[in-house]
């Protein structure tokens, strides 16, 4: 009987380091095919309780460029520019280097890899897989569903937080080869700004 059970514990473990080894394999498809694309550009659909907006957003090393409604934000990799058109305001703020949302950093939006997530498959077809993405650090709540496909293409990210869900459905993601556009306060000089450097 103990042979059995030790056979049983031997097996569950492999099952497990397996499962853990195809997490991180998928997890590294995905932040090497963005990796590969260098510059690049995607455009994406979000949808939220209530809110429901098509944006799009350029990266190039740690700058960026997000359009969304009537608003933009523009990232030299330090500072952070929010416009908002209808106000009329930008405001200035730090870069959160740490942050993998995309909304708020899409420089870092697919990169999990490393010792500071838990990923796991919740979802494997023939053609996608959705993994499950925790902080491993108590102070970074809620979860991240990422589906890529399987050559790590990613198709969707999803946010959710205690009863929040944020969707992010990325519709076309392409290498870029010019630079992006970058924030100049000549472009808004009637426009208040609020700097919380």
């Amino acid at each position: 009987m103990r042979k059995i059970v030790t056979i049983l514990a031997l097996m569950l473990m492999c099952a497990v380091h397996a499962m853990a080894q195809e997490s991180a394999a998928a997890v590294g498809r995905v932040a090497r095919y963005v990796e590969q694309l260098g510059s690049y550009d995607a455009q994406f659909d979000i949808e939220a309780e209530g809110f429901e907006a098509s944006g799009s957003y350029a990266v190039a090393g740690d700058a960026y460029h997000i359009k969304l409604q009537q608003a933009e934000v523009f990232s030299d990799g330090k500072c952070r520019y929010e416009v908002d058109h209808e106000r009329k305001e930008v405001n200035i703020d730090v870069v959160d280097l740490s942050s993998r949302n995309v909304l708020d950093n899409p420089t870092r939006c697919f990169d999990f890899v490393g010792e500071d997530y838990n990923v796991e498959i919740v979802d494997e077809a023939t053609e996608r897989i959705t993994l499950r993405i925790t902080a491993r650090e108590d102070a970074f709540e809620g979860e991240i569903f990422l589906t890529a496909d399987l050559k790590g293409k990613p198709l969707q990210l999803e946010y959710k937080l205690y009863d929040d869900v944020i969707t992010v459905k990325v519709s076309s993601i392409t290498s870029r080869k010019t630079k992006i556009a970058s924030y100049s306060q000549s472009m808004f000089k009637d426009y208040d700004v609020i700097d919380f450097r």
